[in-house]
């Protein structure tokens, strides 16, 4: 387990969470070409005509368009605009907005083939609740996300929570995780991120000296020199061990 050098001196007010991966376990298929028939069978109640391939092929080119407009390495895309255009191409006219959501949450729901809590998520949120606030930082689009937290019950448990999708800036820019922080009114080095993937959700709050530790249920990190966590019901320990003023 690694060190970091403000453990000694500062006490954590708040634990801020990466959702996929870290909270909930999700596995979807965005390729399967069975999600555009099925979509393409949805349509065709609103007089809306694709071929399957077709549709996929808008899908990406969309997506592709949307994200050129955000400036950066770390842009992101409201997947809402997306569904939005096909839906306008197919209509001939501006959608309405709740055909959007629906459509969005459709194809969603036809991608998904695994969707869980991790068994270890309600148990640390239980005990972490009652002594620190809890916010959110996470790549994720609002449209699929905030109804995908409710769903598991995770959305009562957080005071804050910034995605991806709302802001067009993903991890790990730093700026991500300054939303939540400001909104939070509170210094970098008085929330601890808890986050799974050592390349998104570990330089983002390293930039702006934001302590972070990592959960590597599986031991796939050996090497990573900083905090690793096995089960995030070692949080409160880990938090009392480095961080004992909090």
């Amino acid at each position: 387990m690694g060190e970091h050098h403000l453990g000694d001196t500062m006490s954590i007010e708040a634990v801020i969470f990466d959702l996929y991966g870290t909270l909930i376990d999700i596995w979807t298929d965005e390729t399967d070409l069975s999600l555009y028939h099925t979509m393409c069978r949805f349509f065709t109640y609103y007089d809306i005509f694709f071929e399957p391939e077709e549709l996929a092929a808008r899908y990406q080119e969309y997506a592709a368009a949307q994200l050129l407009k955000r400036p950066g390495p770390y842009g992101d895309i409201d997947v809402f605009d997306v569904f939005q255009e096909i839906l306008a191409e197919g209509l001939k006219k501006t959608p309405e907005r709740a055909l959007v959501i629906w459509t969005a949450r459709l194809f969603r729901s036809l991608s998904r083939r695994h969707f869980a809590l991790f068994p270890d998520a309600l148990p640390a949120l239980e005990a972490l609740q009652p002594h620190y606030r809890l916010g959110l930082v996470t790549d994720a689009q609002w449209v699929f996300s905030e109804p995908e937290m409710r769903i598991l019950g995770l959305n009562r448990f957080f005071e804050t929570v910034v995605l991806s999708s709302r802001h067009y800036v993903r991890k790990p820019a730093p700026q991500i995780y300054t939303h939540a922080l400001k909104a939070m009114w509170l210094p970098p080095e008085k929330a601890l991120y808890v986050g799974n993937d050592p390349r998104e959700d570990v330089p983002g709050p390293q930039a702006i000296h934001m302590p972070v530790v990592l959960i590597d249920r599986e031991g796939h990190h050996p090497g990573f020199p900083g905090w690793v966590i096995r089960d995030l019901r070692e949080l409160p320990a880990f938090l009392e061990t480095h961080f004992p003023e909090s």
